[in-house]
């Protein structure tokens, strides 16, 4: 961080976003993002009981008032690299 000493009074602080990239569920770039937000779009996947059995989710875990029928999906997250 910069200390006051090194910019004068008054001096403009100009700030340029060149380049801007994102991914969130249910979008895979800025323009989808922003789309998204500004027409309210959902992004969380809900599951009924059937889809989520034949995923293989224990019906005691279906019945417990605490398990969360939803996932914020991306996609490609297989395609991540944690060692670049």
């Amino acid at each position: 961080m910069q200390n006051s000493e090194e910019f004068p009074e008054g001096a403009e602080l100009d700030v340029a976003i060149i380049g801007m990239a994102c991914r969130f569920p249910g979008a895979d770039d800025t323009e989808s993002f922003w789309h998204n937000l500004k027409e309210g779009v959902e992004s969380i996947t809900f599951f009924n009981d059937e889809e989520l059995l034949a995923r293989g989710v224990s019906a005691k875990a279906l019945c417990d008032s605490r398990y969360i029928k939803a996932t914020a999906r991306l996609n490609d997250v297989d395609q991540f690299d944690a060692a670049f």
